[in-house]
């Protein structure tokens, strides 16, 4: 008795496999234009790359030096950094959401689709929280029920 019972399909379905073009989610940006060049571009890709290798350095050295429950109360160091890490992140969400042809092809892009929820909790943490607590007068530690 073979170990397969069908070993021709499986074959079949192997060649199909490796006959079908890889994804590359750059296949939906614009071909011309300024923003799918950048959103193509290798150096925009490193650059990220290195801000992504940063700001999990960053949240290491936050972690162990801020003692501030939310943003507004930290020192100014950490307000900056927190401000222009989720600044380039939102920037450079723009870009590859821009050089989509078609924008409803962000929404079949799983990284894309991660990158924005990551971006989401950034901005909410970063500015959404802070602005509520400026606009009400709370005192952040009040809102976090330690005050």
């Amino acid at each position: 008795k073979p170990l397969y019972p069908d070993a021709e399909a499986m074959k079949q379905k192997a060649r199909a496999a490796l006959i079908r073009p890889q994804y590359n989610v750059q296949d939906f940006y614009h071909t011309t234009g300024c923003v799918q060049a950048i959103a193509k571009s290798t150096i925009f890709d490193n650059v990220t790359l290195g801000m992504i290798c940063l700001n999990a350095i960053w949240i290491a050295v936050d972690t162990d030096a801020n003692d501030a429950a939310v943003l507004i109360d930290a020192s100014p160091i950490f307000q900056v950094a927190e401000n222009f890490f989720c600044s380039y992140f939102t920037f450079e969400l723009l870009i590859r959401f821009l050089a989509f042809r078609s924008k409803v092809n962000c929404l079949r892009d799983a990284w894309f689709m991660f990158d924005s929820v990551l971006v989401l909790m950034m901005i909410t943490e970063t500015w959404i929280v802070s602005i509520v607590l400026i606009a009400t007068g709370g005192k952040a530690g009040a809102a976090l029920g330690s005050g």
